[in-house]
């Protein structure tokens, strides 16, 4: 075989590879998902794949229950540390304010029609499924 010959045999294994190495993201996890409790918001996770693999952030909403009505008190901005995806399942980790607590772990799962709910694994027995809808 001709160097030329090797060189476009060569040169067509690399696209080739690339194109095979380039990660599978799935198009409708990006975007804004929103999600409330007691009628108020409560989550807001952000999905991008700027930089080819999926990333983003998540604002917990503090909810005050306290007098009888529940109101946001506070917001928790946090950047998503690990994201994974399995099947229809995005799973991935938060720091705590309190850096010397364990990190956080999150998982959220697509649902048919647009849906998904989001849950905190290591957050106690009472930690909520929420259910998020992304945005237009």
């Amino acid at each position: 075989m001709s160097t030329r010959m090797w060189g476009i045999v060569c040169a067509g294994m690399i696209v080739l590879c690339s194109a095979a190495a380039q990660p599978d993201l799935d198009g409708s996890w990006v975007g804004v998902w929103q999600g409330e409790l007691d009628g108020q918001p409560s989550v807001i996770l952000t999905l991008a794949e700027d930089t080819g693999t999926l990333e983003g952030t998540l604002i917990l909403n503090i909810i005050n229950r306290e007098d009888g009505q529940a109101r946001v008190v506070a917001h928790e901005p946090h950047v998503l540390v690990h994201p994974r995806l399995e099947g229809p399942t995005l799973s991935f980790q938060l720091k705590r304010l309190d850096a010397s607590s364990p990190m956080m772990d999150f998982t959220v799962t697509l649902k048919a029609g647009g849906s998904a709910t989001i849950h905190c694994l290591k957050c106690g027995k009472d930690a909520a499924v929420v259910e998020i809808t992304k945005r237009d």
